[in-house]
């Protein structure tokens, strides 16, 4: 798929280039592949924002724009190969744009991305993440290769594999997670356009990952001490200005800042030294089994095998022999837990917390004094509110390193959690001692001051106090639960001596001694239970007051007329219903003025019982 041999060419002293390919399209031969409306819009828009003077100032030979359909698999694969194993050098920065379909085969659980003339059923006329990342991303010369997948995910297999509802990283097999965690700074940036569960979006003609990574890489992603934009700054800000669908997930690991804008730092070139250690398991003359596979299927065998030869034994004392294992093991292990700590890292910015500890955890297993690791899992618990935990975290950390400023910024965070201000206060100054220019340990010291100094302005009369008033909002609810509930029993009330006075016509006072009850219950509810509970059974009683307002006012708009033709086909319905209009208006509008009274009365009464 990927040929074509290497031709070294001796170092020498030039400027770094930025390079990129941009690929969008929208329609597809292939009917699976659904219409998209941006993904050539963004293509268009990121490349001119890379070759205008006043964006990201490349070279515009260097930038290649390919849409529609052009964006063919033989075309795409032929410029990919171009640009990353002939053109680029070392020093050089590539940036791969994709916008379009991304889909995972049902058989070997592999990711592509689909070319206006993939095929969904045929995988081999589709770009396979597989084989870009075995033999262009561990081949290539360019000191930094970052891959932006802005795809659609199509097909049924994702929703089998995803872990959140827009999870990209089905489509980066464990093959290929491998390969980035083996080769540093070859990166994956990946972003969901949209699948089964939401539709592609978009804003002012692009779409929101776009939009948004163009207005941060004018202004909130840069640097303003250099001017440029590194990948890290663009991620935070994206980060926090997308929403779950396109928000995007950064893989690989970072050995220098990837650079956007601006001057591509220099790095000593490691990478054949980093293959061979991997292919060899990092202990001369063994091999992993995996790298030896990936190394075969690439055609690069001979060469791994060379570099992984064991050092003659004759030419190797015993104790420098033993001495060099121990150091190829510490070396093993040094590399494995800056990986598994970068990688904890990324999750705990995605909030994916459970993850990130259990990473953590591992790295601690082998390495118990591993500072990032160990300053890492204090951000965990403190963030779960394990503060207990935190802070015993938090003495290992500074009995490794009496002088770690981050360190002792965690200690005053925790400190100031468990209610420990002043404790709180003279972590932050020492904090401060070591690092003077850090913003955030200002922040975290206004906040600690504020808090101290509402601890030293309480008096204990005011704390005894605000003890004191916690009960009262649930006073105020059983108040108005039983306040509601009298209330409900006099209306009931009230209907039953209607109803008594309507059916037993002979014995009137029964049902008029029923309803001066209810009324009653209504009049004392009211006055008795504004005067104790205050403004919450005042409302109350307007309500209720309102409703049988309401109640009223309906009998009169749209009842009188039937009630008229009943009295005068019943003449003995003309007393109850007379007591009962009666009754509306008593209900409605006497509770109302006592349950005023009793609130202004029992003012006094209330005042010294919160103050008591």
């Amino acid at each position: 798929m990927y040929s074509g041999e290497l031709t070294r060419t001796p170092p020498e002293k030039r400027a770094s280039r930025h390079i990129g390919l941009i690929v969008g399209m929208n329609r597809y031969q292939d009917s699976t592949f659904q219409p998209l409306q941006f993904a050539e819009n963004d293509a268009r828009a990121l490349a001119q924002w890379l070759v205008n003077n006043k964006g990201g100032k490349w070279s515009p030979p260097d930038v290649q724009l390919v849409q529609g359909q052009h964006a063919t698999r033989e075309l795409i694969e032929s410029l990919i190969t171009q640009i990353c194993l002939h053109k680029a050098e070392e020093g050089d920065s590539i940036l791969l744009y994709f916008a379009g379909h991304a889909f995972i085969d049902e058989r070997s659980g592999e990711g592509y991305l689909a070319l206006t003339n993939s095929r969904y059923q045929d995988p081999s006329t589709c770009l396979s993440l597989h084989a870009f990342s075995q033999h262009v991303l561990t081949q290539s010369r360019a000191t930094q290769i970052l891959c932006i997948f802005d795809c659609f995910q199509t097909g049924p297999i994702w929703s089998m594999h995803r872990m959140s509802s827009f999870d990209s990283r089905p489509l980066l097999s464990s093959s290929v997670l491998s390969i980035l965690q083996s080769y540093p700074n070859r990166l994956f940036m990946c972003s969901c356009r949209g699948n089964e569960q939401a539709p592609e979006s978009g804003t002012r003609g692009l779409s929101p990952f776009i939009h948004q990574m163009i207005l941060g890489l004018c202004g909130p992603a840069v640097d303003q001490a250099t001017g440029g934009v590194t990948l890290s700054r663009l991620h935070a800000y994206l980060f926090g200005a997308l929403g779950e669908q396109q928000r995007p997930q950064l893989f690989g690991q970072q050995e220098v800042p990837f650079s956007i804008v601006g001057d591509i730092p220099e790095v000593t070139s490691t990478r054949q030294a980093t293959a061979a250690n991997f292919a060899a398991g990092f202990l001369p003359g063994t091999e992993s089994p995996s790298s030896s596979t990936h190394l075969k299927k690439s055609g690069f065998m001979g060469a791994a095998s060379s570099t992984a030869t064991a050092p003659p034994v004759q030419a190797v004392s015993p104790s420098t022999s033993g001495h060099f294992l121990s150091s190829a093991l510490d070396q093993q292990r040094e590399q494995q837990g800056q990986q598994m700590v970068a990688q904890a890292q990324q999750l705990f910015q995605a909030q994916n917390y459970g993850e990130a500890f259990n990473l953590v955890e591992q790295v601690l297993q082998n390495m118990p004094n591993n500072l990032p690791a160990l300053i890492l899992k204090g951000q965990l618990l403190g963030t779960a509110g394990r503060y207990t935990e935190a802070q015993q975290v938090i003495e290992h950390i500074l009995q490794l390193d009496p002088n770690n400023a981050m360190g002792w910024s965690m200690q005053a965070v925790v400190s100031s959690n468990l209610g420990q201000h002043q404790q709180a206060l003279t972590a932050v100054e020492r904090s401060l001692e070591l690092d003077a220019q850090n913003p955030e340990t200002y922040a975290i010291k206004n906040n600690i001051m504020s808090n101290l100094a509402v601890a030293q302005t309480q008096t204990p009369e005011q704390s005894k106090s605000k003890l004191r008033s916690d009960p009262e909002p649930r006073k105020a609810s059983q108040g108005f639960i039983l306040g509601l509930a009298l209330s409900i029993l006099g209306i009931v009330a009230g209907l039953i001596g209607f109803g008594l006075m309507t059916f037993i016509a002979s014995i009137p006072y029964i049902g008029l001694f029923v309803i001066c009850i209810s009324i009653g219950i209504l009049c004392v509810n009211a006055a008795r239970g504004a005067f104790h509970y205050g403004l919450v059974l005042l409302v109350e009683t307007i309500l209720v007051s309102v409703v049988l307002a309401g109640i009223l006012g309906a009998m009169y708009k749209v009842g009188q007329a039937s009630l008229i033709h009943q009295i005068n086909l019943h003449p003995s319905l003309f007393m109850p219903v007379l007591v009962l209009v009666a009754w509306l208006i008593v209900s409605a509008a006497v509770p109302p003025v006592l349950a005023l009274g009793g609130f202004v009365g029992g003012f006094p009464s209330r005042r010294r019982q919160k103050h008591a």
